[in-house]
């Protein structure tokens, strides 16, 4: 990425002092939809006398479990590394051996899918350990700040965490009309789904940026849970708070298209 190269966003900033990706890579179509989705949600409730039932503060939702995609990691990654200080990150690190070690006691054959199985998270109620159909831990995701109650990574935070009871999407006319609860403060999805925007657009945008979706061929890239990624990558480098954990930069700093010909090639050379 040249020095000199202004953020893709618009800000007039270089890119090394804004998003630290390039214009064209995965993770700039990934920050773009980001932007379209917020745009949806405030225009959605604009001109409607019913707010978003989400408050700011209220953090329940980040104690549910859920996957993030890689680039979406490597996003996390690349802004801790860059702005946090080694103390923080050396924190970080601490808190997410604490959630693997309790995660793998708890919920022992959901850790075991996620080591050996591609789309473990598909159908998350067929685990025992998530028992009464909660698909809760007992600890709050690790970029969670407990003292104010809010995200240390709100502005790069995932889809999900964008998404998750502010918006709905339109499934089909079955499940559309299965009634379940979004959390604790919205008991009734279906309730929700009335005054909340549609994004299943862009949730199918989502999953093509995300993985490699060309006329060449298709690949799904596997998600991890957030704390399960980050240990995954940090222990790599011996959870040194000093070394990045974005070992390859290609959702970051190569177009989409140039990284989803390296991914094809790579899974082609491995048949």
């Amino acid at each position: 990425m040249a020095k000199k190269e202004r953020c893709f966003c618009g800000s007039g900033k270089a890119s090394k002092n804004c998003h630290r990706v390039a214009s064209d890579s995965r993770a700039a179509h990934l920050f773009k939809l980001f932007e379209q989705v917020e745009h949806t949600v405030e225009d959605y409730f604009m001109d409607k006398e019913s707010k978003p039932q989400c408050f700011s503060g209220c953090n329940n939702c980040c104690s549910d479990f859920f996957a993030v995609s890689e680039v979406e990691l490597e996003i996390i990654l690349d802004e801790i590394h860059n702005t946090w200080t080694e103390q923080e990150i050396a924190n970080l690190y601490k808190k997410v051996m604490n959630n693997v070690r309790a995660f793998q006691v708890e919920h022992p054959d959901v850790d075991n899918a996620i080591q050996t199985q591609l789309d473990y998270e598909g159908d998350l109620y067929k685990y025992s350990s998530f028992k009464g159909g909660k698909t809760r831990t007992s600890f709050p995701c690790p970029l969670l700040n407990k003292e104010t109650g809010r995200c240390s990574v709100y502005n790069k935070r995932p889809m999900v965490c964008r998404t998750h009871g502010t918006t709905h999407l339109n499934l089909d006319e079955k499940l559309n009309s299965i009634e379940s609860t979004v959390c604790e403060y919205i008991p009734s999805r279906i309730q929700n789904n009335a005054v909340t925007p549609d994004v299943t657009d862009m949730q199918t945008k989502y999953e093509e940026i995300v993985n490699v979706t060309t006329e060449q061929g298709s690949l799904y890239v596997r998600k991890l849970p957030l704390f399960y990624g980050i240990h995954a990558l940090a222990s790599m480098q011996g959870y040194n708070p000093t070394k990045s954990t974005v070992f390859n930069r290609h959702n970051l700093d190569m177009s989409m298209q140039e990284s989803n010909a390296m991914q094809l090639k790579k899974a082609a050379a491995m048949k």
